[in-house]
């Protein structure tokens, strides 16, 4: 009997796990079919957006090697950003698979978060620093207006600039902030510099060190910084280009690169 009773509990509380593992399974969002370019599952693009950013991203994959797509959803149902963008990325496997540049800008209208995925093969140029600036600079003061067309447009044209070199397609923003941080690396090594200059000639014979390492290097001295490059002019300037056709991932891999928000 005691037997009979245990058997029976063991039954209950094993299926009282699997209702709950099912129910975490339903309430999981779950990843959109890839149906183009521009994946505007919310509703929240304009029809003439939606047409420009995709005869814009089409270009800038057959003339750049450069694949980025674009999904919005009314709701991530619970999930955080980042976890479910990397769970898209993943099973869209946007970019070449050899030189794995593909990007994805996701956003969430319900939970107001949004999120840029950055390929392997892009993160050097879209670095987890200037997508933020994207999102922070350029895309959320769009939404906080409520004009979710012309934010996902502005950033889709700030991630492509800043991915082929293009900085016309960069907003000034993005530039004049990614240019304060570079002067800032550029005094803070200046001042590690001159910390060594002064422990150097303060030692014992440090002048005598400094002046054959001066003799040594010919007097060279370390360049400025350089500025945000201009990129080459056969770069797709603008939007436009040719028609539409199909459109898959080309099995490119991420490793989490990237930047979140909130508006």
């Amino acid at each position: 009997m005691v037997l009979s009773r245990r058997q029976n509990l063991k039954k209950v509380l094993c299926s009282l796990s699997i209702l709950l593992v099912s129910c975490g399974l339903t309430f999981a969002a779950k990843v959109p079919e890839l149906k183009g370019r521009v994946n505007d599952y919310a509703n929240i693009i304009s029809n003439g957006t939606e047409e420009k950013l995709t005869a814009y991203l089409k270009d800038l994959d057959e003339q750049q090697g450069v694949q980025i797509a674009v999904l919005t959803v009314p709701s991530i149902e619970g999930d955080d950003i980042a976890s479910y963008s990397m769970k898209v990325a993943e099973k869209w496997k946007l970019g070449d698979a050899k030189t794995d540049k593909g990007a994805l800008l996701v956003v969430a209208y319900q939970e107001h978060s949004l999120r840029i995925e950055v390929g392997y093969g892009l993160e050097d140029k879209l670095t987890d620093a200037k997508c933020g600036l994207i999102i922070r600079n350029v895309i959320i003061p769009q939404f906080k207006d409520g004009d979710y067309s012309e934010g996902i447009l502005l950033g889709v044209q700030n991630m492509g600039g800043i991915a082929t070199d293009n900085a016309e397609l960069v907003s000034r923003s993005v530039q004049n902030a990614d240019e304060e941080s570079e002067d800032i690396a550029g005094m803070i090594f200046m001042f590690i510099a001159f910390l060594f200059f002064i422990a150097l000639i303060s030692s014992k014979g440090g002048i005598w060190k400094w002046i054959l390492l001066s003799n040594l290097t010919g007097g060279h001295r370390y360049g400025g910084y350089r500025g945000f490059s201009s990129g080459s002019s056969h770069h797709s300037s603008g939007f436009g280009g040719s028609g539409f056709g199909g459109f898959s991932g080309g099995g490119g891999h991420f490793g989490g690169g990237g930047a979140s928000g909130h508006w």
